[in-house]
C-alpha cells in the first residue's frame, strides 16, 4: 500500500556538503518567535505498516523535560574544528533527509509492543560533523538530553548516511513525548542508544559511559533478531486453514528468511516475507496453515539472518531474557484446535 505520510525517501538529501549554511554564530539574547514546520504529506511506497504517532510505544530515562523552543540551542564541540551553536531554524535550513525506520527498546520482551515503525525527517549526522570540523582523533560521539540522560555512539556509526536527527515524525513536529526539538535515529541500535530532547553533542577521543551502560545494560545495544507472533493469539481456533502472522525485526545482518513451527519447534516451514524499503524497517511475514489438526499445537517463528544465525529456544534470563543486551529468544503461542 502506499503510505502517505512523507516524501520520497530520501528525496531532499541530494544537495552537498558545500551548500550547506556557515552556522557558528551565537543565536539573539532577546526571545523571537519560532514557527514550526506546517504538517506535510509524504509519499512513499511501503507494503508495510507505519505505526501512528498515538501508538508508538514510550520509554523515558526520567520525566518529559519542557523545552522552550524559541531558546533551545543544540552545541556541538569537543574534538572539532569549529564549534557549533544551531537554533532550531539553523537544522529547519539544513537539507534533509525522510526515512522510514523501525525503533525497538532494548527491553522489549518476547511477543513484546516495545517497537514501533514510523516515518522521520531531520538532518543527517554526518553532514553535522563535517559543518563542525569533526577532527580523525575521536573516537566517540557522546549525546546529552534535557532530561539528563547521555550515552555514546562510535564516530563511525554517527557517519553513517542512515544516522539522522530527526525533528519530524509522520509528517508533523516531533511531539515532546517523542523526543521535541531533536532525537537521533541510529540504524542497527537499540532505543537506548538514541536519545530524544538532545541539547549537546561532544566529541571526545576516549569511551564514555552512557546511563544505562553505567547500570550494566550493553554498550553497543545492536539489535537482536526478533519474531513476533501476531496472529492467531492464544487460545481455542477453529479446525480450519488460517493464516499465521507477524512482524519480524533484526539488526545489521539482517533477514534472509522467517520460519514457522506448528509443532513446538520439531519441524519448520518458510513464511512468505513482505519487506520494507530498507533493512532498518521491520517485515511483515506470513505462513499459510492448510491443515491444522484437533487438540493442542505451540506455534512458533524464527529469524534467520544473512549470516546464518538462527534465532534460538528461550534461556530463561534476567527481565524477560532481555538483560543486557536484549532478547533473540522465539515467541511462541499456544493454541488449541477444535470444532
Amino acid at each position: 500500500m502506499r503510505l502517505l505520510v512523507g516524501g520520497a525517501i530520501g528525496a531532499a538529501a541530494a544537495a552537498c556538503i558545500q551548500r550547506l549554511p556557515s552556522l557558528t554564530a551565537s543565536p539573539p539574547s532577546t526571545r523571537i518567535p519560532i514557527r514550526l514546520p506546517e504538517p506535510e504529506r509524504w509519499d512513499i511506497a511501503s507494503p508495510v505498516p507505519v505505526t501512528p504517532t498515538r501508538e508508538f510505544y514510550e520509554v523515558k530515562y526520567s520525566t518529559i523535560p519542557r523545552v522552550e523552543i524559541e531558546t533551545w540551542i543544540l552545541e556541538i564541540g569537543g574534538e572539532v574544528e569549529r564549534p557549533l551553536r544551531l537554533t532550531y531554524p539553523d537544522l529547519l535550513a539544513m537539507p534533509a533527509v525522510i526515512e522510514m525506520r523501525t525503533l525497538e527498546c532494548i527491553s522489549n520482551p518476547v511477543g513484546g509492543d516495545l517497537i514501533g515503525n514510523a516515518v522521520w525527517k531531520g538532518v543527517r549526522m554526518a553532514d553535522l560533523l563535517r559543518l563542525a570540523g569533526a577532527r580523525s582523533t575521536a573516537r566517540e560521539v557522546v549525546l546529552y538530553a534535557a532530561d539528563g540522560y547521555h550515552t555514546s555512539i562510535p564516530v563511525s556509526l554517527a557517519e553513517d548516511p542512515h544516522s539522522i536527527l530527526a525533528y519530524m515524525m509522520n509528517g508533523e513536529v516531533l511531539p515532546l513525548e517523542h523526543g521535541f526539538p531533536l532525537r537521533a535515529l541510529w540504524p542497527g541500535r537499540y532505543g537506548m542508544k538514541q536519545p530524544k530532547w538532545i541539547t549537546r553533542i561532544e566529541l571526545i577521543r576516549g569511551e564514555h559511559v552512557g546511563y544505562w551502560e553505567g547500570q550494566g545494560w550493553s554498550k553497543e545495544a545492536i539489535i537482536k533478531p526478533n519474531s513476533r507472533i501476531d496472529a492467531p493469539r492464544s487460545g481455542v481456533i477453529p479446525a480450519q486453514p488460517m493464516e499465521i502472522q507477524g512482524i519480524a525485526f533484526s539488526g545489521p545482518a539482517g533477514i534472509a528468511r522467517v520460519e514457522v513451527s506448528v509443532d513446538d519447534g520439531r519441524s519448520w516451514e518458510e513464511a512468505e516475507l513482505i519487506r520494507g524499503p530498507t533493512p532498518y524497517v521491520w517485515t511483515v511475514w506470513r505462513y499459510r496453515w492448510e491443515r491444522p489438526e484437533e487438540g493442542e499445537h505451540v506455534l512458533r517463528a524464527r529469524v534467520v539472518q544473512n549470516d546464518g544465525y538462527v534465532q534460538p529456544r528461550g534461556r530463561g534470563r534476567l527481565l524477560s531474557g532481555t538483560f543486557p543486551d536484549g532478547t533473540d529468544e522465539q515467541h511462541a503461542v499456544r493454541v488449541v484446535v477444535g470444532r
